[in-house]
Parts: C-alpha cells; structure tokens; sequence
C-alpha cells in the first residue's frame, strides 16, 4: 500500500465512515467472505438464568442471538476457562455453540488458559497445573486446546488473552527464556491438530510497544494478528492505532483484527455496581458518550478493519445490569453494552453489523 493511500484511509477515520478503502494484500481467508463483525457474548448464559429479556430497535423482545443474526452480526467470541462446570467450561459451551450453529453465526474462542480472567494484569496459572514439570504443562495446553475445538469446533480461536506479559505465570513469563513462545506454539499445535483450518490468533492489548511484542512471537506458527483497542487504556489517536496495524501486516504479513474493543453510550448508571467509565476524562475526545457517539466509534474502527479486510469485535455487548438496579455485584459495562438501560437493541449494534 502506497504512503498516499495509507493516508487516505487514516483521515477517513475522522469523517468518511461510510467509505470502504481498498483491501490490503495479501487477502486475509476467513471462511466467512465478509469482514468479521461480531461480539463477545460470553455472558449470556448467566444473563438468561437471571430472566432478563432482550429487544431490538424496535422494542420487540427477542432471543439476544437472534437480535445480533438480524443486525447483520456473522461471529460471537466466547471465552474458555480451565473449569470443569460453570462458567467458560465446556459443560456451558457445547449447547452454547450449538445455538450459535442454528443461526448460523461464526465462533471465535479466547482460551485463557485460567480458571478466570486473564488480562496483561492477570494471568493466574489454573488451579489444576500448579506445580506441574514444564514439558508436562506443555502437554496438558496442546491437550485441552485439542479437546476444545475438536468439542466445539470454532472457526477462530486465540491462544492466550491480552499476553502482552506472558501467560499461565510463572511458567510463561515473556522473559526471553523461550518458555512462552513455547506455551504458545503447544496452544496452537493443539489447534491445529483438531482442525487444521482454524484460524489461530495471537493477543495483544493496545498498540504500545506492539511490534516488539510480535517479534518476540515470530517463532510461533500462528495466523492472525488481535489487538484490543479501548481509548481508556490505550490512548485516543486512531491514526496512530490506524499505522500500527498497516505496519503489523506488512512486517508479519498476518491479517490484523480488532478482537476487543468497547465505548459508552451514556457515563449514567443503571445499578450500584461501580462501572469502568464513569467520566468525560476517559472518553474519546471526538465520540461523546451517547448513543450516535457509541455508534460514530463503532463506525471508525470498521472503516479501519474494512481497509484492512478483517473486522472488529466488540466486548461486552451483553453486559447489561441483568441484576437489578440495587446489585453492587451486576455489569461494571452496563453503560457500554449493545443494549440500553430498556434492554433495548442500541444503535452500534446495527453499525456493527452493517454490510
């Protein structure tokens, strides 16, 4: 791509939404045609047991997968955890997926490799693989990895969650002893063994010292490149984010995706849990938070990823306060899901999936 048209597609971030850039070579090949739209919609099954009806635009209360199939959304990314029963365990995935078959909606796993969240904050080894020999930890990641997507069988899957620092600590640490490219390329073998055309991605979050991340990688047999991109954490210059992802793909010639990324629609609260945004200082300076900023954000990103032939996945699009206005316990994303207070489909979820 030429320095000229490299610019042409960061200044429509900032106005031209509705323009699609060219497509970077080489062409990504997901089996999907379309750029991937989607969102992670781990959540739903807790959210359902609580008897929280879902409505699109219109009002009309329908099954939550359905409003995203009809939105145009063609992918949901579900996280994996080590646990037996529960939450992120099989025993919850396979009449998940399943659902998501019969809409006929893409998967994309995130294992953690965790028996909860993992996070370049966090990533505790589960509690099963403590204190194993390292070559058997190996084993027992290829394993799992094989396990789960011969069970439910993804079309995407990440090895790892936001590893900026590694994962499953101590054991993968990222401190150049080659123990965490190790644990990543176990992931990916287990992978690849239970269906060699999945897509494998490798997890960043952000964009800061990112080429350097991937580097260190580059001795991994993975696929695709996944960044996470909240304006909170990693900063409010898109053309900065825009050029970094140019420069992945062109450097490690992978596809490059936008896998988390989440914005308010409103900094009002609609339960007593304590919510991550909450103020004008954490906001974007060109997306207020309403409704047409939530759906403005959306639509920069997916002029990005468009150009880039990939997509954007959305997190959190499920996280309504499904407790009840008195829970301190409920959605610290209430205010940034892809639903109103109402329960109401907003409009992001519909730019989202816009073809």
């Amino acid at each position: 791509m030429t320095c000229s048209l490299r610019l042409l597609v960061i200044t429509i971030l900032f106005g031209m939404f509705s323009c699609r850039p060219q497509r970077l070579e080489p062409e990504p090949t997901p089996r999907n045609p379309f750029p991937l739209r989607g969102t992670d919609f781990s959540q739903l099954p807790k959210i359902e047991s609580e008897g929280y009806a879902f409505a699109d635009k219109d009002g009309i209360q329908k099954d939550a997968l359905e409003i995203l199939q009809e939105a145009g959304l063609n992918i949901v990314r579900l996280k994996v955890w080590n646990n037996s029963t529960g939450d992120g365990s099989l025993q919850e995935l396979i009449p998940y997926v399943s659902r998501l078959r019969d809409l006929d909606l893409q998967i994309m796993l995130t294992l953690h490799y965790s028996d909860t969240w993992a996070d370049p904050g966090s990533q505790d080894l589960p509690d099963q693989w403590t204190n194993l020999d390292f070559d058997v930890l190996c084993d027992s990641v290829e394993a799992m990895t094989f396990k789960t997507v011969k069970k439910l069988a993804p079309d995407y899957v990440q090895i790892g969650n936001e590893i900026n620092h590694g994962l499953m600590h101590p054991y993968g640490l990222r401190d150049g002893d080659g123990e965490f490219q190790k644990l990543l390329q176990a992931g990916c073998n287990g992978a690849k063994a239970a269906d060699s055309s999945v897509i494998t991605i490798l997890h960043f979050a952000g964009y800061t010292n990112v080429k350097n991340f991937y580097q260190t990688v580059d001795s991994v047999d993975y696929d695709w490149i996944g960044l996470s991109y909240y304006p909170k954490w990693h900063g409010t210059d898109l053309s900065v984010l825009a050029s970094k992802c140019f420069e992945l793909n062109d450097t490690f010639q992978r596809p490059v995706a936008l896998v988390e990324t989440s914005y308010p629609f409103t900094l009002d609260w609609n339960d007593w849990t304590n919510n991550h945004i909450g103020d004008t200082s954490q906001l974007h300076p060109d997306f207020p938070a309403t409704k047409e900023g939530q759906r403005a954000f959306i639509a920069s990103l997916r002029a990005l990823t468009d150009s880039l032939g990939t997509g954007v996945i959305y997190w959190g699009g499920e996280l309504v306060a499904y407790k009840g206005p008195q829970a301190q316990d409920g959605s610290p994303y209430e205010n940034q899901a892809l639903f109103d207070f109402s329960g109401k489909a907003v409009p992001a979820l519909y730019e989202l999936g816009a073809h």
